[in-house]
């Protein structure tokens, strides 16, 4: 995953290039020259969601989500591993239901074209399904640092 992390990095570098270009540009055709891009609007829209949902893979793998870690680190070593165990099956469980319903609304949104792109909607809603899927993934590697024990007998 950390080859996964470094590579949705770069892609959201790119993204939000992307973005601050598109809107650089879309202001000024509007104020110079006095014209307005068909786009304009739906391209930054659509590159402001990718970046929101790849950016929370990263936030994900690199644990910097909001935690409420009170309770664990004041738990026994024991109680607590079985309670992020706990945790991190629920967290996979939510990815898996985000992976399901987010697919359902991908092919739905696939039947209606975008207003300015026309293209269809569900590539602009894919970044649910992908970014739940790798969120999913890193889950997983959680769970197993979290059960196989190292040489100290410690969870990795």
């Amino acid at each position: 995953m950390r080859r996964v992390n470094t590579i949705l990095r770069a892609v959201i570098g790119l993204l939000i290039a992307t973005l601050v270009s598109s809107v650089a540009l879309g202001v000024f055709y509007r104020y110079v020259l006095k014209e307005s891009l068909y786009w304009a609007t739906e391209v930054p829209n659509v590159l402001l969601i990718w970046i929101v949902f790849l950016g929370s893979v990263v936030a994900f793998y690199e644990k910097r989500h909001i935690a409420f870690s009170v309770l664990a680190e004041a738990l026994p070593a024991p109680l607590s591993r079985i309670l992020c165990i706990v945790a991190e099956i629920i967290v996979l469980g939510f990815f898996v239901v985000m992976i399901v319903y987010g697919w359902q609304i991908v092919t739905q949104a696939m039947n209606s074209l975008s207003d300015a792109l026309k293209i269809p909607r569900g590539y602009f809603y894919l970044c649910l399904p992908i970014s739940a899927a790798l969120m999913a993934a890193c889950s997983v590697e959680n769970l197993f640092r979290l059960i196989r024990p190292t040489a100290s007998g410690r969870p990795s």
